[in-house]
C-alpha cells in the first residue's frame, strides 16, 4: 500500500493532471485558435454535434488551465453562437452529454477532468454512417 499522505484535494474532480498533448491531437484537425482574444474557430472538418460540442468545451478547458481565459465552462448559447449548430440540436445533444456525464454544472457547464479522457476518445472516433 502506497504510504503517500493524502488530503482532500486528491478527491476533487478537477485535481490531477490529463494529457494535454493527447488533448491538442484530437483537436488539431478540427479548429484553431486564434489570438490575441483566444477565440475558437473550427476548420471545415465534419463532426458530428456531440463531437463539435465536446471539441469546443475541450478546447476551452484547455486554454482555461493555461490561464489563457478566465472561465473554461460552456453555455447550450455560446455553442450555438460559435458552432454554427442549430439551437434545436445543440439543447439535446447537451442533454445527452449531461446524461453521460461528459458535461457538469448548471447552466454553464464544463467538462469533469475525469472525463477528458473519454471526451478525447469520443472526439477521436471516426465518424461511422
Amino acid at each position: 500500500m502506497d504510504n503517500k499522505k493524502l488530503t482532500i484535494e486528491a478527491l476533487f474532480s478537477d485535481s490531477g493532471p490529463f494529457d494535454e498533448e493527447a488533448a491538442v491531437r484530437a483537436l488539431l484537425p478540427f479548429i484553431v485558435i486564434q489570438k490575441p482574444d483566444y477565440e475558437i474557430f473550427f476548420k471545415d472538418a465534419k463532426l458530428s454535434a456531440e463531437r463539435k460540442i465536446l471539441a469546443y468545451g475541450l478546447a476551452k478547458n484547455l486554454l482555461h488551465r493555461k490561464g489563457l481565459i478566465e472561465d473554461g465552462a460552456i453555455t447550450a448559447l455560446e455553442v450555438y453562437e460559435k458552432t454554427g449548430l442549430k439551437k434545436g440540436t445543440v439543447d439535446p445533444n447537451f442533454k445527452r452529454l449531461k446524461d453521460a456525464g461528459l458535461l457538469s454544472g448548471k447552466g454553464a457547464y464544463e467538462i469533469p477532468a475525469y472525463k477528458i479522457q473519454e471526451v478525447i476518445d469520443t472526439i477521436n472516433k471516426e465518424v461511422v454512417d
